[in-house]
């Protein structure tokens, strides 16, 4: 028990807000706090919200926690295989729980599974609902954020810049809670990938450029993948060539210190849909170039 682990006596913990007869049934798992009491008993014990409730579970995180972490590092060139599982996981804790996170979630993997199909009108149909109760709303929340990153292709350029604008003002109000370079840099990341298929590839690369002062201003310089990949096929569509091996040369070593064979796939199959097969095919051998040359280093 956390209050036994730390010495702490049980009118101690109850403070002034509770008795303590009442602070030994809620031990007890007899009485329910109010919301006033529970936050005194945590700051009688020094945990915040998160760690209890983690501490709670024996230092897991619960099924709808694990789904919400792996949503959040979705993006557009997430491949079809993790999007899939996110879903099924979806599924499965839909058939118990009535979720209204989680089925957006779902609803979301659902679409981008659309979109990855180049099913985009139907992609867009598929996630409508979503956009309609969001749009209601004066302020956007930190999940909601998580949701809308992953619903930008909806909209109308004009208005997806408006609403990228909007997440990263209000994520900036989250700092002090979340760690929110992270979801900046997706939602850059995402808004850069729609603007270079809609051609605008001077637009897409100051999105990135200041996607990467943002991870430098926050001290993040691991966030820096995504926006080096897309700057890349910028860059080759551009046909700045020198540029365009730069930057994907940078992806390729990120990747390789990381040890991240996932994300060789995703890369792969993101650049398949700008570059020639001759071209992919020389990528690779770069990378497995890269590779050998690391493992001699870790020899």
């Amino acid at each position: 028990m956390i209050r036994e682990n730390k010495c702490l006596t049980q009118k101690y913990v109850a403070g002034d807000e509770l008795s303590r007869s009442l602070y030994v049934k809620v031990e007890r798992g007899e009485v329910m706090p109010s919301f006033i009491k529970f936050q005194s008993i945590l700051q009688r014990l020094n945990l915040g919200y998160d760690e209890f409730f983690f501490l709670h579970d024996s230092y897991s995180l619960k099924d709808r926690e694990l789904i919400i972490k792996d949503f959040k590092k979705v993006s557009y060139n997430t491949s079809l295989f993790v999007i899939r599982g996110i879903e099924r996981r979806c599924t499965k804790y839909l058939m118990t729980e009535n979720d209204v996170l989680i089925r957006d979630i779902h609803t979301i993997c659902e679409g981008l599974v659309f979109l990855k199909n180049q099913q985009v009108q139907k992609a867009k149909q598929h996630v409508k609902q979503i956009w309609e109760r969001l749009s209601k709303q004066d302020h956007l929340y930190y999940l909601e954020i998580i949701l809308l990153k992953n619903i930008l292709f909806l909209f109308d350029l004009d208005i997806t810049e408006e609403m990228v604008k909007r997440s990263i003002k209000e994520l900036e109000m989250y700092e002090a809670l979340y760690e929110t370079a992270e979801l900046q840099v997706s939602v850059l990341v995402n808004y850069s990938y729609l603007l270079i298929r809609n051609e605008d590839i001077e637009k897409a690369m100051k999105v990135l450029q200041f996607g990467k002062e943002l991870c430098a201003s926050k001290k993040r310089p691991d966030l820096v993948c995504d926006i080096y990949f897309y700057k890349a096929i910028c860059c080759y569509i551009s046909r700045k060539k020198y540029l365009y091996n730069y930057y994907l040369k940078e992806v390729l070593q990120i990747i390789c210190l990381v040890s991240n064979p996932e994300k060789v796939e995703e890369v792969m199959a993101e650049l398949a849909i700008f570059v020639s097969s001759e071209e992919i095919s020389k990528v690779k051998g770069k990378y497995e170039k890269l590779k050998k040359i690391q493992m001699k280093f870790e020899l």
